[in-house]
């Protein structure tokens, strides 16, 4: 004897096979095809001076730091130099005209947002304005807890096809890759990488249409 389950009892079974599916599913960024994908073959959508929020000329941003990691920015850019009481901040050109505060407190809500997100991998390049050595920023780093977090590469110019997953870097908690404009040297504070070792920037005031990048 065949016996049947109502239409509605299938529609219910169905819906959650599928959500157990889903659930089951891992993520990254957002996206379950980009934890097989290496890092180095991502695009991530960044937010250039994103500790500068307001409407002032001096500033960049409309939303918070954390808003604008759940919005989906997921590389950030940030100006730091020594303020006048020799604190490490993020001042937009000098500290006169933009200060935002301390580079820790800025990492620590990095921290916090990681913390609440454990699937996301970001993406973080400081500029050294004031050349300063890598161990201010590693003091820094410490005092928020991002150290820890921060991705270490096996050697000091990782090739393009060697770069880990997503997948890896979230399994081995590892999370955010650091990049420092000036001053990074792997000797010291091996997760503050070269910059300029990894990617280069389009001229920021060119003015000849013919000038080739």
């Amino acid at each position: 004897m065949l016996s049947f389950l109502p239409p509605l009892a299938l529609l219910v079974s169905l819906s959650f096979s599928h959500l157990s599916h889903a659930l089951s599913t891992p993520v990254c960024n957002g996206h379950a095809e980009l934890c097989s994908r290496k890092y180095s073959n991502i695009t991530f959508i960044g937010a250039h001076d994103s500790p500068f929020i307001g409407d002032s000329p001096a500033d960049n941003q409309a939303l918070s730091l954390s808003a604008q990691l759940s919005a989906g920015i997921h590389f950030l850019q940030a100006q730091t130099h020594t303020n006048p009481f020799k604190t490490l901040s993020l001042c937009h050109t000098n500290c006169f005209l933009n200060d935002a505060g301390p580079l820790t407190t800025y990492l620590t809500t990095i921290k916090k947002w990681l913390d609440a997100n454990p699937n996301e991998v970001l993406t973080l390049l400081l500029t050294n304005g004031d050349r300063l050595p890598p161990s201010n920023f590693a003091s820094a780093f410490k005092s928020s807890g991002l150290d820890k977090l921060a991705y270490t590469p096996p050697t000091n110019s990782l090739p393009f096809e060697k770069w880990p997953t997503l997948s890896t870097l979230i399994a081995a908690k590892t999370r955010l890759i650091v990049f420092l404009d000036y001053g990074a040297n792997p000797s010291f504070v091996p997760y503050l990488l070269n910059e300029f070792t990894y990617y280069f920037e389009t001229p920021f005031d060119t003015t000849d249409p013919a000038f080739k990048q």
